[in-house]
């Protein structure tokens, strides 16, 4: 096998894959969140995904919110589903239209969302401190053009 063969062999391994370096990284990182939220608050990654974007919302749709987060749609209602059993998030009936259904956290989920918060922004500042300003950038110039990529049914 020539030298040539041997990188192009090498650069077909999965771990030199970019999809995978980026999977396990990803990975880490949410094994990492989730010990720190089961810890802190007791909820998984997704309901604290979920939890914050409608805290910061105030009143959101699940519609909303699978667009947001790019989750299954039955992933967030299983999860919501949970959050309101756990009397953390409420659901109103939009009175114009019956099928519309709000989203908004309780008393006791705002309690979690306010307490828990502050400690997930702590963690994403500890993270952004790895980087100086130019990798940040970098890397954020970089997630972007992956994203759109991912986007673009043509791009292959």
């Amino acid at each position: 096998m020539s030298i040539d063969q041997k990188d192009d062999a090498k650069r077909a391994m999965p771990r030199h894959f970019l999809t995978f370096r980026l999977a396990r990284v990803q990975a880490k990182l949410n094994a990492q969140s989730s010990r720190i939220l089961k810890e802190h608050c007791g909820l998984t990654l997704t309901q604290w995904r979920l939890m914050s974007l409608i805290g910061v919302a105030g009143r959101t749709t699940a519609a909303h919110l699978s667009r947001e987060v790019a989750m299954d749609k039955g992933l967030i209602s299983r999860n919501i589903k949970t959050m309101v059993a756990d009397g953390h998030v409420r659901i109103t009936v939009d009175p114009s239209d019956h099928r519309a259904q709000h989203l908004e956290l309780t008393e006791a989920g705002q309690s979690v969302f306010q307490s828990t918060a502050p400690r997930m922004r702590a963690r994403q500042d500890a993270l952004r401190a790895l980087l100086n300003a130019e990798e940040e950038a970098a890397l954020n110039r970089s997630l972007e053009k992956l994203e759109r990529a991912a986007e673009d049914p043509d791009h292959e």
